[in-house]
C-alpha cells in the first residue's frame, strides 16, 4: 500500500520543491557567486574573474560600519517588537474573548493594507516639530519649544520600525501559544503556581520557539528594509539596503553582490542557531495525535 502511495506523494511534492529551488535557493547561489566576479567595463557589466574585491571594497569604503549599524538596529528592534509582541499575545489568546481577540487581531493586521511610504510618513505628522507629540509636550508645560530628536533620529527610525514590523513577531508567538496544551498551566495553578512561575516554567519554554520565530521574523524585515530609514532618519542615515541601491547606482554589482552575501550569511547563522537552541522547527511541526 506505501508502494503504491508513494509515486503520487512525490509526484505532488515535486512542484513546490522545484518553486523554491527556482525562486529561493537558486537566486541567493547566484549572488553569492557573483560576490566573487569582477566588473567588466567594456561590457559594463561582470565577468568570471574570480577575487575578492568585492569584499575589500567594503573594508576599504567603511561600509562595514553601515552593516554593523543595520545589524544592531534590526537586533534592537527585534527585542523590542517581543517585549511588546509576548504581552499583546498573551492577552489576545488567554485574556480576550472570541470578539476581542478578533477586534484586536483586525487592529493588529489593518495598517498592513496601507504602504510603508503612508504608514512611515505618518509618524512624521507624530514625532515632528509641529507633530502631535511636541505640541502635547508645549501646552503641558513640559517644554518651551519643539524638541528636535524625536524626529530624523535613531529613536525615530527605530520606533518607525518597531510600529511597521511589531506584527511579524506577534502572529508567530500567538501560534506558540496556541499550540500549549491549557491542561499544563491548569495544573500549575492546582498545583499553587502564580502566574510569574507558570510564565517562567511553563509557557516561556513551551513558546521558546515562537519567540525566537518572531525575533528573526522582524531581524529579516529590519534588515531589509529602508522606507522607515529614509522617512525618519534624515539625510545622512542609512541601512543595507539604502547602500546597496546607492553601490548598484554606480554599477559597483561586485560590492552590491558582496554585502548582499555577508547578510545571507548572519540571517542563515541565527536560524541554525535557532533551530538548535530554540527548536524553530517544532513552531512547524504537526502535534495531532
Amino acid at each position: 500500500m506505501f508502494r503504491a502511495r508513494l509515486p503520487i506523494s512525490s509526484m505532488l511534492l515535486a512542484p513546490p520543491l522545484l518553486a523554491i529551488l527556482a525562486f529561493g535557493l537558486v537566486p541567493l547561489i547566484v549572488v553569492v557567486v557573483w560576490s566573487f566576479w569582477s566588473w567588466d567595463p567594456v561590457t559594463y557589466w561582470i565577468k568570471p574573474d574570480l577575487n575578492l574585491a568585492g569584499y575589500a571594497g567594503i573594508l576599504d569604503a567603511g561600509r562595514w560600519t553601515v552593516i554593523v549599524s543595520t545589524l544592531i538596529k534590526a537586533f534592537g528592534t527585534a527585542l523590542l517588537c517581543l517585549l511588546i509582541a509576548y504581552p499583546t499575545s498573551y492577552a489576545i489568546h488567554f485574556l480576550a474573548g472570541r470578539r476581542l481577540n478578533v477586534i484586536l487581531l483586525a487592529l493588529i493586521t489593518i495598517p498592513f493594507f496601507t504602504s510603508y511610504l503612508i504608514r512611515s510618513f505618518s509618524w512624521r505628522l507624530v514625532l515632528g516639530r509641529v507633530g502631535i507629540i511636541n505640541d502635547w509636550l508645549q501646552a503641558v508645560g513640559i517644554t518651551d519649544a519643539p524638541v528636535d530628536w524625536l524626529l530624523f533620529s535613531n529613536f525615530a527610525v527605530i520606533v518607525g520600525l518597531v510600529a511597521s514590523y511589531l506584527p511579524f513577531a506577534i502572529f508567530p508567538l500567538l501560534l506558540s501559544m496556541r499550540r500549549v496544551d491549557p491542561t499544563y498551566l491548569a495544573a500549575a495553578q492546582d498545583l499553587g503556581a502564580g502566574f510569574w512561575k507558570s510564565l517562567t516554567t511553563i509557557l516561556l519554554p513551551l513558546t521558546k520557539s515562537g519567540i525566537f520565530a518572531g525575533f528573526l521574523f522582524v531581524f529579516v524585515m529590519v534588515v531589509g528594509s529602508s522606507t522607515e530609514v529614509q522617512m525618519l532618519g534624515g539625510a545622512g542615515a542609512s541601512i543595507v539596503s539604502v547602500m546597496i541601491n546607492d553601490v548598484m547606482r554606480v554599477a559597483n554589482y561586485p560590492m552590491a553582490f558582496a554585502i548582499s552575501t555577508i547578510v545571507l550569511i548572519v540571517i542563515f547563522g541565527l536560524v541554525l542557531i535557532g533551530n538548535r537552541i530554540f527548536g524553530l522547527a517544532s513552531l512547524f511541526e504537526d502535534q495531532s495525535p
